[in-house]
């Protein structure tokens, strides 16, 4: 798979991820206070990286890593959701840094 379609399947997912991210209340993490404040970055960041700000995929990886913001807000039903997640951004980091 190259990077173009890593990257369209990465859009793919994080669309997923924002939908479900949508559905949850409360809690708190390191960087957000609630799940509505995670969604409210989350979308931001995934609309920003869709306009070409590769700078975005510092965030969602570290949102997405494990046990990081995503587990603290998104039941298990989201952790298959994030395991595909967080190695696409891994490997578009990479891709980007080379």
């Amino acid at each position: 798979m190259n990077s173009s379609s890593k990257l369209q399947r990465l859009y793919q997912l994080l669309d997923d991820a924002e939908k479900l991210a949508k559905q949850f209340t409360g809690g708190y993490s390191d960087n957000f206070l609630s799940a509505e404040a995670f969604h409210t970055a989350l979308s931001d960041s995934i609309a920003k990286l869709k306009m070409g700000d590769n700078n975005q995929l510092d965030k969602l990886w570290l949102w997405f890593a494990p046990t990081y913001d995503w587990d603290d807000f998104i039941p298990q039903n989201g952790e298959t959701l994030a395991n595909e997640i967080f190695p696409l951004i891994s490997e578009l980091k990479k891709h980007n840094n080379a």
